[in-house]
């Protein structure tokens, strides 16, 4: 049944493959066994980040949120974090990060500020930079059955259609951009926009 949020379901290890599957692709294919995540993308807009820290940010954008909903932020137009909205006020929102980012994006000033309550909240970065936002119509579990740099075939029970655009959660929390090439019954032939290693990919280790 579809849902917005993440599910918590156990991720499987993976099961690779000695040999890559033979075909007429360009790139070779590994096959694996391993559980992910697909959102449909229903809305996408600008994003301007005021504030940002390892657990969150605070920005504006012209897309009517409501309190408690998930939303996809991209800060590299490569890869998205997903969190949930604590505010709204104005166009603007503050949204917390479903798990803490690695690193802050480079273009991030420090600003630690003074005040007490400043000071014991995770420290923040003030800032002005150029971010996407997403929305999810409806999500649903996957299983990814072979990869390559550029793309995987997973298999859903998500009614989509090609030139759709997705956001492929794996097992390791990253959320990768693509977009579905091809439609046959539950199997989904889609692209990254972003070529990644197949190792990395298999094990769920991308950085």
């Amino acid at each position: 049944m579809p849902y917005e949020t993440m599910s918590t379901e156990k991720w499987m290890s993976p099961a690779v493959e000695a040999a890559p599957l033979h075909s007429n692709r360009k790139e070779d294919r590994q096959r694996v066994l391993l559980r992910a995540q697909i959102h449909v993308v229903r809305l996408q807009s600008d994003l301007t980040v005021t504030d940002i820290s390892r657990s969150g940010l605070r920005g504006m954008t012209d897309i009517e949120l409501r309190l408690g909903q998930t939303v996809y932020i991209s800060l590299d137009d490569l890869t998205h974090v997903a969190g949930s909205v604590r505010w709204i006020q104005d166009g603007r929102f503050g949204m917390k990060f479903s798990k803490l980012l690695d690193v802050l994006p480079e273009c991030a000033h420090i600003d630690l500020g003074h005040s007490p309550c400043h000071q014991e909240r995770m420290p923040r970065q003030a800032t002005r930079f150029p971010a996407k936002i997403s929305l999810s119509s409806w999500s649903s579990g996957a299983r990814i059955r072979n990869v390559s740099k550029t793309g995987m075939m997973v298999e859903t029970d998500l009614p989509v259609v090609p030139e759709q655009q997705l956001l492929v959660n794996l097992s390791d929390g990253k959320i990768l951009n693509a977009m579905v090439k091809w439609v046959q019954g539950e199997r989904v032939g889609i692209q990254l926009s972003t070529p990644v290693s197949i190792l990395q990919l298999t094990y769920g280790n991308l950085r």
